[in-house]
């Protein structure tokens, strides 16, 4: 047995706290999460500190704030300084062999932040030859050129899978997740696999059709819109949808869950059997979660505990307790300095590395050395965009710097943040002032520099962000063509339409949204992608 912990960080992406069975949430068919619930310990207040996917990794990936590394938000942009410590470089600076298998989303795609091994699969991935998994589908003789899913025009619609199901993204991750464990066993290792389910589009292989059928499922938290989102009633946040359109698309989400959890289960009976579970720490979480029409939103980025609250399981026996459960407020920063805990390493190892510091306190200690966890944490974004939430046990008080916005709900009472306490005449005054107050304060130190002037928020002017923000058909997803470069862009743009028609049924066909400003917008992309007035006319003409 190895004398330092292996360590395995098990991270999907878009995976909100709800949705695993042993946690309490009982429509969930997760056997194998639930076995590392009933063997491990279940943190019941997890939170991503930057509900989005590019911020939550590397807030994890540096245990440091968007203070330090420069994401806010997506973007395209690399790290702000190369210099930061990482988890995989620490660890590989003390003997780990250190691997990423599947979705991470840095930028570049390949930059390995001390990571020694590398097996990718990204989102929307520009070349196949930087993708390991497109490689193995053209190595295996699938020509599939939207792995996950088609995103323009049908980025919400539940859809059928192009390849089978033990070619699967979800499934691959396993594949070489047991892989690479079964050629490094023999030193400590800490392996990282990502998955990009449950993040939409929901790619369903045949083997898990109609897998949530007849399962009870929860229904969504009301419509409850606010400033400086629409308000009003929308087609566009598909507010006239249908109850069996709604549950068609939230069954699709909960079965890719299911999906990611089998993947897990492959990974678990290979360590069992080879006797590597007990000296490896396995860490489960996400990098955020999913509005799912909860309050009336689909996607992730807002303050609200359906995005911004995770699953988080520690499974090590020697230092916590089989079927516990911690409710301290924990986020994603926190793996980075109790992984050093538990590997027994100095984060200021490097003289160069002095001037850094962790913003996360490992789990192991009840006391903190940088974190108050009376209060959890939450921002997103810069300027206009920006809006930075902090809760405590009882209350969450949420900033929009657009406007000058301000929510405070009363969380004991209205868990679901239906009732905006602000203009009320409800608001409990001085809870409201101290978590402004905290708010304020951390915001001073974490966020973005001179957004906290004369102690106090700073704002920009209002602008209503109508349907182009958190709604069931974003802009964005209509830009998202799969552009690889073998391929020329009539090609690209034929494939594409095919593989539309063969991802979604008749019946999801027709109820495809039909606004004419959606779909004007996706026609000036799809010929701006390389196809033609003609094709598009004729795509569309196959909606109905």
């Amino acid at each position: 047995m190895n004398h330092k912990p292996n360590f395995l960080l098990l991270f999907s992406d878009q995976q909100r706290f709800d949705t695993i069975g042993a946690a309490g949430f009982t429509h969930m068919k997760t056997p194998h999460l639930d076995r590392l619930v009933r063997e491990g310990c279940l943190f019941t207040n997890a939170y991503s500190p930057n509900p989005v996917c590019m911020p939550a990794r590397h807030y994890l990936l540096t245990g440091m704030t968007a203070r330090q590394h420069g994401y806010f938000g997506n973007t395209r942009d690399p790290i702000r300084d190369d210099g930061i410590p990482t988890l995989p470089r620490v660890l590989s600076d003390h003997g780990y062999i250190t691997a990423a298998v599947g979705k991470m989303h840095f930028h570049p795609p390949e930059r390995h932040h001390g990571f020694l091994k590398m097996k990718l699969m990204e989102e929307i991935p520009h070349h196949s030859f930087g993708d390991a998994y497109k490689t193995h589908l053209i190595e295996k003789g699938v020509d599939v050129q939207n792995l996950h899913g088609v995103r323009p025009f049908v980025y919400h619609l539940p859809q059928k899978a192009l390849m089978p199901d033990d070619l699967h993204g979800s499934r691959w991750v396993a594949d070489e997740a047991v892989n690479f464990m079964e050629q490094n066993k023999t030193q400590p290792f800490f392996l990282m696999c990502g998955w990009i389910k449950p993040h939409p589009p929901w790619n369903i292989p045949e083997k898990y059709r109609d897998y949530y059928k007849d399962a009870d499922l929860p229904e969504p938290i009301p419509v409850s819109r606010t400033k400086p989102y629409l308000e009003e009633e929308s087609d566009w946040f598909g507010d006239n949808d249908s109850d069996e359109h709604k549950r068609k698309i939230r069954e699709a989400y909960y079965t890719s869950v299911s999906m990611v959890d089998d993947s897990i289960g492959k990974i678990l009976e290979y360590m069992e059997k080879q006797g590597l579970l007990d000296n490896t720490a396995i860490i489960f979480s996400a990098d955020h979660g999913e509005m799912l029409q909860d309050k009336g939103y689909y996607q992730k980025m807002l303050p609200y505990e359906s995005a911004s609250r995770i699953p988080f399981i520690v499974r090590y026996p020697e230092k916590f307790g089989k079927g516990s459960k911690d409710d301290r407020f924990v986020d994603l920063m926190d793996i980075f300095p109790t992984m050093l805990d538990l590997a027994g390493i100095n984060y200021h190892y490097k003289e160069s590395d002095k001037n850094y510091n962790l913003d996360g306190d490992s789990l192991l200690s009840e006391k903190c050395r940088v974190k108050d966890r009376a209060y959890q944490w939450i921002d997103y974004m810069i300027e206009k965009h920006r809006w930075i939430a902090l809760r405590d046990k009882n209350f969450k008080y949420i900033y929009h710097y657009n406007g000058a916005i301000e929510e405070f709900y009363d969380l004991k009472n209205d868990p679901r943040e239906i009732n905006n306490l602000i203009g009320s005449g409800s608001l409990p005054g001085a809870d409201y002032e101290r978590l402004r107050k905290k708010c304020i304060s951390m915001e001073e130190k974490f966020g973005p520099p001179d957004y906290i002037k004369n102690g106090n928020f700073i704002s920009f002017p209002y602008e209503n962000f109508g349907h182009t923000i958190n709604s069931k058909y974003p802009f964005w997803s209509n830009d998202q063509f799969q552009t690889y470069g073998e391929a020329s862009s009539l090609q690209r743009a034929r494939k594409y339409t095919e593989e539309v028609k063969n991802a979604l049924g008749a019946d999801e066909m027709r109820s495809c949204f039909k606004n004419t400003e959606w779909v004007s917008h996706w026609k000036k992309n799809f010929i701006a992608f390389g196809g033609t007035e003609a094709e598009a006319e004729k795509f569309l003409k196959a909606f109905g």
